[in-house]
């Protein structure tokens, strides 16, 4: 596997070639493995990146404390089979130095996750937005955990008319059911066991849904009994349009996805499920 460390490099590496892309910040785990793998299926070429983007990162104790892990990292991604990894410089990616002119996410990037941390999203299509530029992918692979993330990536390429194929990959859970995140390596045992309680709220509204009840508000009661709990700090718990992200305030009648995102033992984790009858 090729270790690209500049712009330069990936110029050289990628020239005339069809990549298939997976854009990390590294603290590789299963759900990174699913999207390596639906690559290689696709693609005669794959690169990953690996860039903690601080334009995304609200608070400077969020940046200091995300998971490091580089050398586990390169060997998994080694394991795997992948081309090329790519892990730029700040100003390989940001070469106008702190005088960044961000993109920005637009009405659809206030809510929720953006509600949660703002600015985010903004950070986030930035530096996909330089990654595709870079990399010139012909897919680009993202997972279903970050749902609103991968509906912002969608509506920016298809407005900015980008050449690349965002591809969405299933959410991957442990076998407790606890959706895979980077930030799961700093929950100690007690606060992974109520971490839990998120997808167990999405599996009551699933259950709910499939049982034919329609009306948003009752769903959306039983959700908040089972995360009524005081070492959960609940940021959101909605249902939404699967294609706009727009949140439903009354049925269910569209294909709609359950979203939450709560603050579990100072971690910030969120969690999804499409709502299937």
């Amino acid at each position: 596997m090729q270790q690209l460390t500049s712009s330069q490099q990936l110029a050289e590496f990628s020239r005339g070639v069809d990549v298939g892309f997976i854009p990390t910040m590294g603290a590789l785990h299963a759900g990174h493995v699913s999207l390596v793998e639906c690559a290689k299926q696709n693609n005669p070429c794959v690169i990953a990146s690996i860039y903690v983007n601080p334009l995304q990162f609200g608070q400077e104790i969020d940046l200091k404390t995300y998971p490091q892990t580089i050398d586990a990292d390169l060997r998994l991604l080694t394991d795997l089979g992948v081309d090329a990894v790519y892990m730029p410089q700040y100003t390989d990616i940001y070469p106008e130095g702190d005088e960044v002119k961000q993109l920005s996410a637009g009405v659809n990037g206030l809510s929720f996750e953006g509600a949660a941390r703002p600015g985010h999203f903004d950070g986030m299509l930035t530096v996909v937005y330089r990654l595709l530029q870079q990399v010139m992918p012909s897919h680009a692979y993202f997972g279903e955990k970050d749902a609103q993330q991968l509906c912002l990536v969608r509506q920016m390429v298809s407005e900015l008319n980008l050449p690349v194929e965002i591809v969405g990959c299933t959410l991957v859970r442990d076998a407790d059911g606890l959706a895979l995140s980077s930030r799961n390596l700093r929950l100690s045992d007690t606060a992974r066991t109520k971490a839990l309680l998120l997808s167990s709220a999405l599996q009551c509204a699933a259950n709910s849904f499939r049982q034919g009840e329609r009306d948003v508000q009752q769903l959306t009661v039983e959700m908040n009994e089972v995360l009524r709990d005081p070492q959960l700090k609940i940021a959101y718990c909605a249902i939404v349009n699967e294609k706009t992200f727009a949140e439903l305030k009354e049925q269910v009648d569209v294909p709609s996805r359950v979203i939450i995102a709560a603050e579990v033992g100072g971690v910030h984790l969120l969690d999804n499920l499409l709502l299937v009858s």
